[in-house]
Formats: structure tokens, C-alpha cells, sequence
């Protein structure tokens, strides 16, 4: 018979302390996946697959595998996406973008908040736009958040798992296609990111 001493008769308590070992392993496995990553963007060993990809299908892809996670927080995530979108690329390069933005738009968004995924294009970029309702920055913070291994750290994001190489991961690879990355913030607003990708 399973013993709960260390909990007293409170069932909660136990599920909490799963739940939490449950959150650990995950971050783990998410940063070893993150530490492979980064290793081979860095040495050059990674092989691309350039090819033509629809972009837009790619944030949807995206989307929908963060949906369950944005509804437990009650966050709606709006698209605003041209009928396609297509682009030479890595489709695998393009997921890791959208996968670490909307991730981080989830994590560090309020209780019931928003976030907006745009796509639009000139004749000279495309334009992507991952924009939340969250917690927002200040500029010293924005200033350090391309580093590997940098988390904004305060009172509100101290329950926040994270390897924090998932946006020195990005800008990384937006970097091979010559494209920039840049932020607005304002603290207790949101934040919105916006890639810039050369056509």
C-alpha cells in the first residue's frame, strides 16, 4: 500500500510535488534538445534542407501544437495569414522560430491575455510578428535577451522553467537568411517581436 507520510492524508500535496517533478524533467529534456541545437548552429555541422515551404503552414503547425498549453492559461492566440506564404528555406529552421516565440508569448503572458501571430510581406521581406498581452520588459532587460543561457528574472517569472538559449537559438538561425529581429515592450503591457526575413 502506497505510503504517504511524507504528505499526511493530503492527496494535493503529493500530486503537486508529481506535477512539479513532472516540469523538471520536461525543462530538462527541453534544454538538452536546446543544447543540441545551439551546438550545431555554432559548429556548422547541422545539414540544411533549403527548399521551397509554405511559411503560413508552418505557424499553423505551431499554433496548433501550443494550443492546450495556451488554454490552460485561458490565452486566446489570434492569426492574421495571407492565403500562403512561400519562402526558401529549412522548414525545420522555421518551426524552431515559431515554436520558441509562441512558446515564450504562452509563458510569460498574463491569466486569460492574448497573443497575435501576423505574417505579411513586401517586395523585399517577409514580415513575422508574434505579439502577447503579457508581462513585457524594460529596455535593460530587452538589451541582455539574445544572450545564451539569459532569463528575465523577477518576481514574476521565478516559476518559469526555461533553458534560456530558446531566442539566442532564434535569432541564430534568422541570422542565416540575413534577417533581423527586434522588440517592443512595455512592462505589465506585452511584448511584440518582430523578424524581418530578406525575400
Amino acid at each position: 500500500m502506497m505510503q504517504y507520510s511524507q504528505f499526511g492524508e493530503n492527496i494535493t500535496s503529493y500530486k503537486d510535488v508529481i506535477d512539479r517533478s513532472i516540469d523538471r524533467m520536461k525543462g530538462m529534456r527541453n534544454l538538452i534538445n536546446d543544447l543540441l541545437d545551439i551546438t550545431r548552429f555554432e559548429s556548422g555541422e547541422k545539414k540544411r534542407d533549403l527548399k521551397e515551404i509554405d511559411i503560413k503552414e508552418l505557424a499553423l503547425n505551431s499554433i496548433d501544437s501550443f494550443e492546450p498549453l495556451a488554454k490552460q492559461k485561458g490565452i486566446e492566440i489570434q492569426d492574421d495569414f495571407p492565403d500562403y506564404m512561400y519562402y526558401i528555406a529549412d522548414s525545420r529552421e522555421i518551426e524552431i522560430i515559431f515554436n520558441n516565440l509562441i512558446s515564450n508569448a504562452i509563458k510569460y503572458n498574463k491569466q486569460n491575455g492574448s497573443i497575435k501571430v501576423k505574417i505579411s510581406n513586401t517586395n523585399k521581406e517577409i514580415l513575422i510578428i508574434v505579439e502577447d498581452t503579457g508581462i513585457g520588459m524594460s529596455e535593460e532587460e530587452i538589451s541582455k535577451l539574445f544572450g545564451e543561457f539569459v532569463r528575465i528574472k523577477n518576481i514574476k517569472t521565478k516559476n518559469i522553467i526555461g533553458s534560456g538559449l530558446g531566442l539566442s537559438i532564434t535569432k541564430k538561425i534568422i541570422e542565416l537568411y540575413d534577417g533581423n529581429i527586434r522588440i517592443e515592450s512595455q512592462t505589465e503591457k506585452g511584448s511584440k517581436f518582430i523578424i524581418s526575413l530578406p525575400t
